[in-house]
């Protein structure tokens, strides 16, 4: 029998199904408040006061793991429109599909390393249901800056704050670097800081060559010779791409502040930097948050991420926004929105790339239409 050759392949070979992130991820936000996911509530503590280890197995760590493992998503702090709830307070029967979570899957390494021993403890304990945890992160996710040149309708996060990770926390996290396999890095903006562009530049993997450098930006604030920068060599950054719309009315209805110009511009030179990089590896992904304004323009998007060999990820708004929710409030008939969506799918099917997203949004429609929340 053939080994399973993706990170979500082994985690479905495990004896119990359950969201992974308390067993193999860890999230700092700007504060510094630590836990396993941006939408878990729940707080294992503060790296500016604790050390990793304590963080990783504090007592709030290993309530989330026990009330997670049970199945309670609710107690353990999770929102209920998470990638993996989907609009539901419990648990799917079978997990969703692995390019529609938070988490990007990747092949399994086949060399031994610090990192292959660390997955095979972190998916041990994972299927053990494990409280007291020996394995370490796979995933390090962080929030470095706060600060954002833009100021988007669905972003509620304050955009002017100077709050940043110092040099001796980023320094902290990077002892994980040789047992995880993606750093990931998100803000705000991280781009908005010029100190943060230097410090990705020289961010060191020797220690672990198939580390993944995860960037999430607006993609307003890079050029064409700042994305050389950073994708010009054998490991180069992978960024996941915000882009909302395709219509410069639209996008600029939603991101208020961006240049519309500019971040297609962006679109273009992560593509071509992708089509001509020596690594071969796949170096951008775009983002498009689905909700009322950007409903119609879906279609065109799949186009234009096609012709750009770039692929595309539909994810759903989440949140209390009467107007645009479509997820959540009644703008449009289900039944027509099912269509539209197994209509997407199709037409994605005859596609040269990976359009993720649209399985998940039918799903939350039947959650939060045909059964809505108290």
């Amino acid at each position: 029998m053939n080994k399973p050759a993706t990170f979500s392949d082994l985690q479905n070979t495990a004896k119990h199904h359950h969201c992974i992130h308390p067993w193999a991820d860890l999230w700092i936000n700007a504060a510094g408040h630590v836990t396993c996911c941006p939408q878990n509530r729940s707080r294992f503590g503060n790296i500016h006061q604790h050390s990793i280890e304590q963080l990783w197995n504090s007592d709030a760590a290993q309530t989330v793991r026990r009330l997670i493992a049970e199945g309670d998503y609710i107690a353990a702090g999770c929102e209920i429109e998470c990638p993996y709830l989907r609009g539901c307070k419990d648990a799917p029967e079978e997990p969703p599909p692995a390019n529609e979570l938070i988490n990007l899957d990747f092949e399994l390494p086949v060399a031994e390393s610090a990192m292959q021993r660390n997955i095979a403890t972190v998916i041990a304990e994972y299927s053990n249901k494990s409280q007291v945890l020996s394995g370490l992160p796979i995933y390090v996710d962080t929030q470095p800056v706060l600060r954002c040149n833009a100021d988007c309708i669905m972003c509620p996060q304050p955009h002017m704050s100077d709050m940043r990770h110092s040099e001796e926390i980023l320094q902290k996290l990077e002892t994980l670097r040789a047992t995880a396999k993606v750093f990931r890095w998100q803000g705000g903006e991280v781009f908005s800081s010029k100190s943060f562009f230097h410090y990705l530049h020289q961010f060191d993997t020797t220690d672990n060559p198939n580390l993944v450098k995860y960037v999430i930006t607006n993609g307003s604030l890079l050029t064409e010779e700042r994305i050389a920068a950073l994708t010009e060599h054998d490991n180069p950054v992978f960024f996941l791409l915000s882009i909302d719309g395709v219509q410069q009315s639209t996008f600029e209805k939603i991101r208020l502040g961006l240049s519309y110009r500019q971040v297609m511009a962006t679109l273009h030179f992560l593509a071509s930097a992708q089509a001509t990089n020596r690594s071969g590896r796949k170096l951008v992904r775009w983002n498009y948050v689905v909700m009322n304004s950007t409903l119609a323009e879906m279609r065109t998007a799949i186009d234009l991420a096609d012709d750009l060999k770039v692929d595309l990820n539909f994810a759903a708004l989440q949140g209390d926004y009467p107007e645009e929710n479509i997820f959540r409030y009644p703008l449009h008939d289900i039944d027509t929105l099912l269509d539209r969506f197994a209509d997407l799918a199709t037409y994605s099917s005859s596609k040269s790339i990976q359009v993720d997203g649209l399985s998940g949004l039918s799903y939350r429609l039947r959650q939060h239409l045909s059964e809505p929340p108290d």
